[in-house]
């Protein structure tokens, strides 16, 4: 009997119980007018940013070792993910227009871009709306987060324009999605989404 009455002097003398799943991780840095240095969770890497003028991405493992990522819009919001294997871009962040754009980081301290995940998100929205071929430009996408080991990623997909494969019921949806396979791990639509993952950063998101 030593055990539960233990356990019951645990939770009455220090209120403790049993351990909560994490929440989302949504550490966004905003990319706008000045060039800025984005150093990864694990201290190992470092992306540079060089401004508005010349709103281009660089990778840099140490100043010998840079490789180039490639050009994004000003006013973009970018995260490291929690484990520093990948990051994304929502480019550009903007309220009414965003496309997600996801890298990962190669055994040579490469980016490699993955268009799979923000496609997955996409082709989830059109086909709850009854399209099973969706047209890119009616839709936007935009990462809102990482699940704490950055293998999962929170993916806002909404409509941006009524169209031929953007007329349905369902405005928005948000994707829980894992990075290496692309597959969908959880999805809620409109305001259930909001109610389920309330810490996800809805602003400046438009309100679909």
């Amino acid at each position: 009997m030593r055990g539960p009455v233990l356990a019951l002097v645990c939770l009455i003398a220090t209120g403790c119980s049993e351990p909560q799943p994490a929440g989302p991780v949504t550490d966004q840095v905003l990319l706008e007018v000045l060039p800025e240095r984005i150093t990864a969770p694990n201290g190992s890497m470092t992306l540079i940013y060089d401004g508005e003028t010349n709103p281009y991405l660089t990778l840099s493992a140490g100043f010998l070792r840079r490789s180039p990522v490639g050009m994004i819009e000003a006013a973009s919001y970018l995260s490291w993910a929690p484990n520093s294997e990948r990051f994304y871009v929502n480019d550009s962040g903007s309220a009414s227009w965003s496309r997600l754009r996801v890298w990962n980081i190669t055994a040579r301290a490469q980016a490699v871009e993955n268009p799979a995940i923000s496609d997955a998100a996409v082709a989830e929205l059109a086909r709850r709306n009854g399209c099973a071929k969706p047209d890119e430009t009616e839709y936007t996408t935009h990462g809102m987060g990482w699940d704490k080991d950055g293998e999962q990623i929170y993916v806002l997909a909404q409509v941006r324009r009524q169209g031929s494969c953007a007329s349905g019921p369902v405005r928005y949806l948000v994707a829980l999605i894992d990075v290496r396979t692309a597959q969908i791990v959880a999805v809620e639509q409109d305001e259930a989404a909001r109610t389920r993952w309330p810490t996800l950063p809805w602003a400046p998101v438009t309100h679909p």
